[in-house]
Protein backbone atom coordinates (compact mmCIF):
# COMPACT_ATOMS: atom_id res chain seq x y z
CA UNK A 1 0.00 0.00 0.00
CA UNK A 2 1.21 3.33 -0.74
CA UNK A 3 0.72 6.40 0.17
CA UNK A 4 0.94 10.09 -0.54
CA UNK A 5 2.89 11.93 1.58
CA UNK A 6 4.13 15.36 0.26
CA UNK A 7 7.31 16.74 1.39
CA UNK A 8 7.50 20.27 2.81
CA UNK A 9 7.82 22.97 -0.03
CA UNK A 10 8.25 26.55 0.45
CA UNK A 11 7.77 29.61 -1.68
CA UNK A 12 8.43 33.50 -1.03
CA UNK A 13 5.95 36.01 -1.70
CA UNK A 14 7.45 39.23 -0.59
CA UNK A 15 7.97 39.94 3.01
CA UNK A 16 6.63 35.79 3.69
CA UNK A 17 8.13 32.44 3.54
CA UNK A 18 5.35 29.90 2.97
CA UNK A 19 5.96 26.77 3.54
CA UNK A 20 3.51 23.58 3.56
CA UNK A 21 2.96 19.85 3.35
CA UNK A 22 0.33 17.15 3.71
CA UNK A 23 -0.64 18.36 7.88
CA UNK A 24 0.10 22.31 7.65
CA UNK A 25 0.34 25.40 5.82
CA UNK A 26 2.27 28.11 7.52
CA UNK A 27 3.78 31.42 6.53
CA UNK A 28 6.57 33.69 8.15
CA UNK A 29 7.55 36.53 8.76
CA UNK A 30 10.56 38.68 10.32
CA UNK A 31 9.45 41.04 12.84
CA UNK A 32 11.39 44.49 12.02
CA UNK A 33 12.10 47.60 14.63
CA UNK A 34 11.05 49.80 11.73
CA UNK A 35 9.15 48.28 9.23
CA UNK A 36 9.24 51.10 6.42
CA UNK A 37 13.21 50.97 6.16
CA UNK A 38 13.31 46.85 7.05
CA UNK A 39 15.84 47.46 9.48
CA UNK A 40 16.89 44.04 11.61
CA UNK A 41 18.75 43.70 14.49
CA UNK A 42 20.94 40.71 14.57
CA UNK A 43 20.19 40.22 18.19
CA UNK A 44 17.03 40.94 18.76
CA UNK A 45 15.56 39.07 15.66
CA UNK A 46 12.47 37.07 15.86
CA UNK A 47 9.83 35.56 13.87
CA UNK A 48 6.25 35.93 13.46
CA UNK A 49 4.21 33.07 11.99
CA UNK A 50 1.05 32.21 11.24
CA UNK A 51 -0.05 28.71 10.64
CA UNK A 52 -3.00 25.91 9.74
CA UNK A 53 -3.13 22.67 10.65
CA UNK A 54 -4.58 19.50 9.19
CA UNK A 55 -6.24 21.73 6.37
CA UNK A 56 -8.24 23.19 8.40
CA UNK A 57 -8.77 27.51 8.45
CA UNK A 58 -8.21 28.40 11.85
CA UNK A 59 -5.13 29.96 12.05
CA UNK A 60 -2.59 29.72 14.77
CA UNK A 61 0.19 32.63 15.66
CA UNK A 62 3.77 31.97 17.24
CA UNK A 63 6.26 34.46 17.78
CA UNK A 64 9.73 33.08 18.41
CA UNK A 65 13.39 34.32 18.75
CA UNK A 66 16.01 33.44 15.92
CA UNK A 67 18.43 34.55 17.93
CA UNK A 68 20.35 31.45 19.83
CA UNK A 69 19.84 31.56 23.39
CA UNK A 70 17.29 33.95 23.45
CA UNK A 71 13.54 33.21 24.38
CA UNK A 72 10.10 35.11 24.09
CA UNK A 73 9.09 35.25 27.65
CA UNK A 74 5.77 37.33 26.73
CA UNK A 75 3.94 38.54 23.46
CA UNK A 76 1.22 40.36 22.41
CA UNK A 77 -0.17 41.87 19.41
CA UNK A 78 -1.69 45.59 19.17
CA UNK A 79 -3.92 46.85 16.24
CA UNK A 80 -4.06 50.63 17.62
CA UNK A 81 -6.31 50.19 20.66
CA UNK A 82 -7.08 46.32 19.78
CA UNK A 83 -4.13 44.52 22.52
CA UNK A 84 -3.98 40.20 21.98
CA UNK A 85 -2.39 38.81 24.11
CA UNK A 86 -0.32 36.01 23.39
CA UNK A 87 -0.25 34.31 26.70
CA UNK A 88 -3.97 33.23 26.50
CA UNK A 89 -5.06 32.69 23.03
CA UNK A 90 -8.62 32.32 22.21
CA UNK A 91 -9.52 31.16 18.98
CA UNK A 92 -11.58 34.70 18.01
CA UNK A 93 -8.59 36.58 19.30
CA UNK A 94 -6.90 34.34 16.00
CA UNK A 95 -9.71 35.28 13.71
CA UNK A 96 -9.41 38.93 14.73
CA UNK A 97 -5.94 38.87 14.38
CA UNK A 98 -6.30 37.54 10.93
CA UNK A 99 -8.77 39.80 9.69
CA UNK A 100 -6.77 43.04 11.00
CA UNK A 101 -3.71 41.81 8.84
CA UNK A 102 -5.89 40.98 5.70
CA UNK A 103 -7.26 44.47 6.07
CA UNK A 104 -3.58 45.72 5.99
CA UNK A 105 -3.86 46.81 9.82
CA UNK A 106 -0.13 46.65 10.56
CA UNK A 107 0.13 44.50 13.97
CA UNK A 108 2.95 46.19 16.51
CA UNK A 109 4.01 43.42 18.79
CA UNK A 110 4.75 43.95 22.43
CA UNK A 111 7.55 41.52 23.17
CA UNK A 112 9.52 40.77 25.86
CA UNK A 113 12.61 38.72 25.55
CA UNK A 114 14.68 36.83 28.55
CA UNK A 115 12.01 39.28 30.34
CA UNK A 116 13.38 42.22 28.74
CA UNK A 117 11.10 44.63 27.39
CA UNK A 118 11.72 45.33 23.41
CA UNK A 119 11.72 48.97 22.54
CA UNK A 120 10.82 50.92 20.34
CA UNK A 121 7.93 48.50 19.42
CA UNK A 122 8.75 46.77 16.57
CA UNK A 123 5.94 45.41 13.76
CA UNK A 124 5.14 43.00 10.81
CA UNK A 125 5.43 43.63 7.33
CA UNK A 126 2.30 42.80 5.65
CA UNK A 127 4.11 43.64 2.33
CA UNK A 128 2.59 39.81 0.44
CA UNK A 129 0.28 39.00 3.68
CA UNK A 130 -2.78 39.10 1.62
CA UNK A 131 -1.32 37.07 -1.63
CA UNK A 132 0.43 34.68 1.13
CA UNK A 133 -2.49 33.49 2.60
CA UNK A 134 -4.16 33.41 -0.93
CA UNK A 135 -1.68 31.07 -2.04
CA UNK A 136 -2.12 28.59 1.56
CA UNK A 137 -5.62 28.56 1.41
CA UNK A 138 -4.93 26.91 -2.07
CA UNK A 139 -2.07 24.59 -0.99
CA UNK A 140 -4.34 23.82 2.19
CA UNK A 141 -7.02 23.39 0.22
CA UNK A 142 -9.57 25.66 2.19
CA UNK A 143 -12.26 26.12 -0.76
CA UNK A 144 -12.91 22.42 -0.58
CA UNK A 145 -14.09 22.53 2.79
CA UNK A 146 -17.70 22.24 3.31
CA UNK A 147 -19.49 25.69 4.02
CA UNK A 148 -19.44 25.44 7.39
CA UNK A 149 -16.09 24.23 8.20
CA UNK A 150 -14.76 27.09 6.06
CA UNK A 151 -14.72 30.30 9.07
CA UNK A 152 -12.53 32.82 7.89
CA UNK A 153 -11.42 31.72 4.09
Amino acid sequence: MSSQIRAEESDVVNDWLITFDDTACWATALITKDPINDEYDPNKDFQFTVSFHNRVPLPQFTITSVTQGKTVTSASVKFNELILDFVVVKPKDDRDLIFNMLDERIPYVLLSIDNKEIQPTPSVSLKGFKEAYNYMSKQCAFDKLPKAARGIS
